[in-house]
């Protein structure tokens, strides 16, 4: 990693933060992300800098950065981008080693823009000060309760996904299922322009960091592709990386060098880039962040044979179709492994990948049934499709006639057991090393007494494709980590 990369520390651990540009304005950007970072629990010292006020928040305000009598670690920048230079040469002057430059206004505006972004570069460069941005939403690392960033009131919780981004609104949407998973997130940063730290770069700075697990990346534009190629290859041999492209036709292009000045590149060449790289191409929003969090806390599978559970035959049918599609082997099972599954299942099951329970409702077969394909040898990923009982929330049978019952309780206890099962299956994951990927379509509780909501919960797909295309992702980084050795 380049030694200049280690100054990310300043601004994700950062002690002490000059926010320019500080307001109590509602709705202007010197406001919301002071107050984000005020609301999330930041513990460190933070020094409002406007000449035009005493106080902001409470807190005591200075008229420039210079009249701050502290050291500083963060610099961060919401005023107008024709007053960015003037800051951060008072910036330049205290010391301070990383700046979160949010303005906009800069190369994605053409010429001007683009003169003035290489002026502030040249400066903090020269000085030896690393710049996030511009043009960006901000950065947040809920280990340290740091949110200097746009979501109002948004502080998800600290977990092993980070995120880089070169847009907000991307970044936001992809942190949300991670959040919904039950999951959480190491570091994010919204990259926007991009002047002086690359995606890259920042993959190579992540890379490093003992809380991140695995990276998710949403890319519009590169300026060198060699050198996207070298350093996104060096990361991927120890962490996976799921890769979002942004601009990938004509109309995208241009909207991506309106949005971040991005430079342009083909999809295909991107496609290829990535292929070599061992990065996990997805294309849409949720599949990347479920891809994602499909990589934490499971480990890998060795090989493509799939073998299939499902509570129900049309799900299977799905399944076999899906994972056929996309690359994965539905391998046919042996006739001493049918055996084995035959002992436990009803007689009116019929043998065969995938094992179809024939809507039993049996919870205690269930372990047995996946452990015996885990410990068959014959697969190297097992799926559990259960359809669960999908209802809406505070949903009650009602039933007017003598001959109707209130069956909420028995749907009630099953989903119970359904949770139940899942905590054991993900323990019996870990025992055997054999990765089980669970979709259904049972509502997951966030009451703090679910023992499945916890940092270290199941993943539950919502959907049988989600499931698939997130372990043909696993089992393609699998086959690229074996190639590298």
């Amino acid at each position: 990693m380049d030694s200049r990369l280690k100054n990310l520390d300043y601004a994700f651990n950062a002690r002490s933060i000059a926010f320019i540009g500080a307001t109590e304005t509602v709705l202007k950007w010197g406001f919301l992300i002071l107050n984000n970072l005020v609301t999330g629990g930041y513990q460190g010292s933070i020094y409002p800098v406007n000449p035009s006020r005493d106080t902001i928040l409470g807190m005591k305000a200075y008229p420039t950065v210079r009249d701050i009598p502290y050291d500083l670690d963060l610099a961060v920048f919401t005023v107008p981008n024709r007053l960015v230079v003037d800051a951060l040469d008072d910036c330049i002057a205290k010391g301070v080693k990383a700046g979160l430059v949010i303005t906009a206004g800069f190369k994605e505006l053409g010429e001007e823009g683009a003169a003035v972004e290489a002026e502030m570069l040249h400066k903090a460069r020269d000085a030896g000060m690393l710049l996030i941005g511009p043009n960006c939403q901000g950065i947040c690392c809920p280990k340290n309760r740091l949110y200097p960033w746009m979501p109002m009131l948004y502080h998800p919780p600290h977990g092993n996904i980070s995120f880089v981004a070169q847009s907000g609104n991307v970044l936001n949407m992809l942190i949300g299922p991670t959040v919904i998973s039950g999951l959480g997130v190491a570091k994010a940063v919204s990259s926007g322009n991009e002047a002086d730290i690359s995606t890259e770069e920042y993959l190579s700075y992540l890379v490093e960091d003992p809380d991140t697990e695995v990276i998710v990346a949403y890319i519009e534009g590169l300026d060198d592709g060699r050198r996207f190629l070298k350093l996104s290859r060096e990361v991927t041999r120890h962490k996976p990386v799921i890769a979002l492209k942004g601009g990938r036709t004509r109309s995208g292009m241009s909207a991506a060098r309106s949005h971040t000045g991005a430079m342009a590149v083909s999809e295909t060449l991107f496609e290829a880039a990535c292929r070599q790289a061992g990065i996990i191409l997805t294309s849409t929003i949720e599949e990347a962040s479920v891809t994602a969090c499909a990589f934490v806390n499971r480990p890998l599978p060795q090989g493509k044979r799939v073998g299939i559970v499902t509570g129900g035959g049309g799900l299977g049918v799905l399944a076999s179709d899906f994972c056929t599609e996309i690359g994965l082997d539905v391998v046919p099972l042996s006739s001493g492994v049918l055996e084995e599954l035959t002992a436990l299942l009803p007689d009116w099951w019929v043998p065969g990948n995938p094992v179809d329970l024939v809507a039993g409702l049996d919870f205690n077969i269930l372990k047995p049934t996946i452990e015996i394909l885990m410990k068959s040898g014959e697969v190297d990923a097992v799926m559990f499709l259960w359809i669960g009982a999908p209802r809406r929330e505070g949903e009650k049978g009602s039933y007017k006639t003598v001959q109707g019952t209130d069956a909420t309780a028995i749907w009630g206890f099953m989903d119970n057991m359904l949770v139940k099962t899942y905590v054991e299956l993900h323990q019996l994951m870990h025992e055997l090393q054999i990765p089980l990927y669970m979709a259904s379509g049972l509502h997951m509780s966030d009451d703090g007494d679910d023992p499945m909501v916890s940092s270290n919960r199941p993943l539950i797909f919502s959907s049988v494709e989600s499931a698939c295309r997130a372990l043909s992702a696993m089992a393609e980084y699998q086959a690229y980590l074996t190639a590298a050795r």
